[in-house]
């Protein structure tokens, strides 16, 4: 029984895209996701928005990048490919607030002010 589809012939691509074989690229479309998700949220609470183009990239750029870190620190404390996948969407919807979180981990894991001295 192979690990990519379970020894069916169709199955072994998709299962290799959307499971623990689809690496990064799978972890950033996630976090792409959940950046979209947040900013049409934020789009439907304010009804005074309008959708931006713009915005929606500068959206998108943020929540790629934190989701990204987030996969790698995942990846680093070995958390399974599952959980990894559930913080970077997180994240990637947290966006500028998922980086400012990551930030302070690291800070206080390598003994750094937490005040943005270092």
């Amino acid at each position: 029984m192979d690990m990519n589809g379970g020894g069916r012939e169709g199955a072994s691509w998709l299962s290799s895209l959307a499971g623990p074989g689809g690496g990064y690229i799978w972890m950033v479309v996630l976090a792409l996701w959940g950046g979209t998700a947040s900013y049409i949220g934020r789009l439907k609470s304010n009804k005074a928005l309008t959708f931006s183009l713009a915005e929606w990239v500068g959206e998108l750029a943020i929540s790629g990048f934190a989701g990204l870190l987030m996969a790698y620190l995942c990846t680093e404390m070995q958390m399974s490919w599952y959980m990894t996948a559930v913080a970077t969407g997180i994240t990637g919807h947290m966006g500028g607030r998922g980086l400012f979180m990551i930030e302070l981990f690291l800070r206080r894991r390598f003994g750094f002010s937490d005040k943005g001295g270092v």
